[in-house]
């Protein structure tokens, strides 16, 4: 006994057969080809939560003061350090040693004297001018003999203040008072300098060269102001 199947039933048959296949594919290509780590996981919670949680700093005194917080605290806990502490220490005490800054101030209203001008009553043997300098608020006379020793004597007005420094570096400082003035000495092997402090007119007298200390005294003692 032959069976016939008609066209309807063929057609039935395929597409039973189509749909079991695709009910297959679809089930192998639900799954993932790729599982990814459970610490992938917690930094890509990590990366959107720091993005969502923007802190703004947008004046600029926060943008200055938080690496400012940060150099002072650094500073403190290295300055804890015996190790570090006594290196820090020695570097500015010998910064000191090396340069002594004299920092005057006046604040006094009344007119000064503005005349800078001076004439040295004392001048050694063999010793001839060789330069002069003036300036509004400055003049400077250089002398020189004929064996290569040379001086310079310069007074400096100051109207409200100066910052004036002396080279103290391996030098035997000494203050005294010449003419009754606050003076400061500072000899060394390779030449004397001389500085005298007139606070009243404010005025700086001061003395460079390679000559003996007691020479550079007597010129500094004998010298006149105008």
């Amino acid at each position: 006994m032959s069976s016939t199947k008609t066209l309807q039933d063929v057609l039935i048959s395929v597409a039973k057969d189509t749909q079991k296949n695709l009910s297959s594919e679809l089930d192998r290509n639900m799954y993932p080809s790729h599982k990814f780590s459970r610490s992938y996981a917690k930094r890509k919670k990590l990366i959107l939560r720091s993005h969502e949680e923007f802190l703004p700093i947008n004046s600029f005194r926060k943008r200055i003061l938080i690496p400012i917080v940060i150099i002072i605290t650094i500073l403190t806990c290295a300055m804890s350090v015996p190790a570090i502490r006594e290196p820090v220490i020695t570097f500015i005490v010998n910064v000191y040693n090396e340069m002594t800054d004299f920092i005057i101030r006046s604040d006094s209203n009344e007119i000064q004297v503005t005349t800078n001008d001076f004439i040295l009553n004392y001048v050694p043997e063999n010793y001839t001018l060789q330069d002069t300098q003036v300036a509004a608020n400055i003049k400077t006379e250089a002398y020189k003999d004929n064996s290569g020793h040379s001086f310079a004597f310069t007074l400096e007005y100051y109207k409200n203040g100066i910052n004036f420094s002396m080279d103290t570096e391996n030098a035997k400082v000494t203050k005294t008072k010449i003419q009754d003035l606050k003076t400061v000495i500072a000899e060394k092997s390779t030449g004397v300098n001389i500085a005298v402090f007139d606070n009243k007119r404010h005025q700086i007298w001061n003395l460079t060269g390679n000559i003996d200390y007691d020479v550079a005294l007597k010129i500094v003692q004998n010298v006149k102001i105008k």
